[in-house]
């Protein structure tokens, strides 16, 4: 998405609580119809499988929640990266971990409402879990990460209703 139409975090904040979704783009991105907004100086933020230009209600107020702690699940996810299962086979100094990854990948998209990638956007490498994966149709949303330095990055998966990540997965585009 072009930053031609970016807005700061708040404002967006405010325009959702409005319920206000002039601010967005409405195309079919992911799903057949998909609300896109591009967070000045951050990353796109993607709202699956909407209609008639509208955001469904439930769906307004976890993507508000989630924004309003966003910084708290982007550092949840870069420090699952670091100090998770994958992290410890690529990164062995503990402790400047969390600071090589944040160096190395940067914010790329926030996606609410999608399940999976379409399969020709990004070829899954490997996948880690922390538990069972949440039931078919559970309200997820994800953020997509991209190395600044080449064609990789990782997608951590998190449960809407407690915004705890449950799953990344490292790509290749």
């Amino acid at each position: 998405m072009s930053n031609d139409k970016s807005f700061e975090l708040d404002e967006i904040i405010r325009f959702l609580k409005k319920r206000d979704y002039s601010i967005f783009d409405f195309y079919s991105e992911y799903s057949p119809e998909d609300a896109v907004i591009y967070i000045k100086h951050t990353c796109d933020l993607c709202i699956c499988n909407v209609s008639d230009n509208s955001i469904p209600e439930q769906t307004v107020i976890q993507v508000i929640d989630v924004l309003e702690h966003l910084d708290e699940c982007i550092e949840q996810a870069y420090e699952w990266l670091a100090f998770g299962e994958w992290g410890k086979e690529w990164y062995k100094e503990k402790v400047s971990n969390l600071d090589i990854v944040k160096k190395r990948y940067r914010v790329l998209e926030i996606c609410f409402g999608l399940n999976d990638w379409p399969e020709s956007f990004h070829k899954i490498c490997e996948e880690y879990c922390r538990g069972p994966e949440p039931q078919k149709g559970a309200d997820v949303f994800s953020i997509a990460f991209d190395h600044r330095d080449c064609d990789s990055g990782f997608n951590v998966k998190f449960l809407c209703a407690d915004r705890r990540p449950y799953k990344y997965m490292i790509y290749v585009r």
